[in-house]
């Protein structure tokens, strides 16, 4: 005789439940409204004919995370200098305070395909 399995059903109280469907409903559209597609976007610093570049990189399509912030000098090779899995603005912070430890230098830097949600540049 075969025996027809049943879903499992967590029993709990009334109240407990409605709190987890409260809970769960918020989490999702918290998370829908920090989760914003963005493209890789680029600073380059320039300072007496050297060059630096600060990019912002999203490894995931329309994901914040993961992502990572590279440096690259003149035209030399680049490195990954920061990287974020699961902590949204992490490499956007890290980048716009790097490009202002570069303006602090004296570079001259200048922002492409920078996202519209972002603080421009003289703000940094």
């Amino acid at each position: 005789m075969a025996h027809s399995a049943k879903p499992y059903a967590l029993k709990l109280p009334g109240g407990y439940r409605r709190c987890l469907r409260t809970f769960f409903l918020a989490t999702s559209m918290a998370l829908s409204c920090v989760t914003s597609a963005h493209e890789n976007y680029l600073f380059i610093c320039e300072l007496e004919g050297a060059t630096r570049q600060i990019e912002v990189a999203y490894l995931v399509s329309e994901q914040d995370v993961p992502c990572e912030v590279r440096y690259q000098k003149n035209d030399g090779d680049g490195t990954v200098l920061w990287r974020a899995n699961n902590q949204g603005g992490f490499c956007e912070n890290k980048a716009a305070s790097l490009v202002s430890e570069h303006k602090t230098l004296g570079f001259q830097c200048e922002s492409e395909n920078l996202p519209e949600d972002l603080p421009q540049i003289g703000e940094y």
